[in-house]
């Protein structure tokens, strides 16, 4: 992933997230309380986030890397897999969720990383954001479900959000057009 595609990228996330929160209220509402408890959610999140970690990065270990546990890993991985959905399956899709956006900054900062033009901080910015938020919701999943209830239960807040979301991932989608 070059910078192009990770300023493009989360623009575009930015965009699709921010725009039904700004359009309409009760189309976001009704999806995004179901959101944290949901059950198809959990799946393909967590299934997607562990794919994800075993192609990525547990596929390109080198030997100095553990890469000679590569197996281990990967049916451990799959182990954890499993057992989530049948001990943790609360909140699992938050959970999903945080796994994917934590892989996601760590290709995206590393498409930045010594990069020459200032505006990459404005996609660098939201990224740690999203870092920090992925770690305090993986440790803490309902805490989501209760900011989504503070936000939806008044139409003035869901729109003011949505309008700040889709306005940044717009700026961002410009910045990286300009590249």
């Amino acid at each position: 992933m070059n910078l192009f595609q990770a300023s493009l990228s989360t623009g575009l996330f930015m965009v699709f997230l921010g725009l039904p929160l700004l359009l309409n209220h009760s189309f976001s509402s009704k999806y995004a309380k179901r959101f944290p408890r949901s059950k198809i959610a959990a799946f393909v999140t967590m299934i997607l986030g562990t794919l994800c970690f075993l192609i990525l990065h547990v596929g390109n270990l080198s030997d100095a890397d553990f890469g000679m546990y590569k197996v281990h890993i990967t049916i451990f991985s799959l182990l954890i897999l499993g057992l989530s959905f049948k001990y943790l399956p609360d909140f699992l899709a938050v959970r999903g969720f945080c796994i994917l956006v934590l892989l996601f900054s760590r290709e995206a900062l590393d498409a930045a990383f010594l990069k020459e033009p200032m505006s990459r901080l404005f996609m660098v910015s939201v990224v740690y954001i999203g870092i920090v938020a992925a770690l305090y919701l993986s440790a803490w999943p309902y805490r989501l479900r209760d900011f989504l209830n503070w936000l939806l239960a008044k139409s003035t807040r869901t729109r003011t959000a949505g309008a700040f979301i889709t306005s940044y991932g717009i700026l961002l989608f410009a910045l990286a057009l300009s590249y």
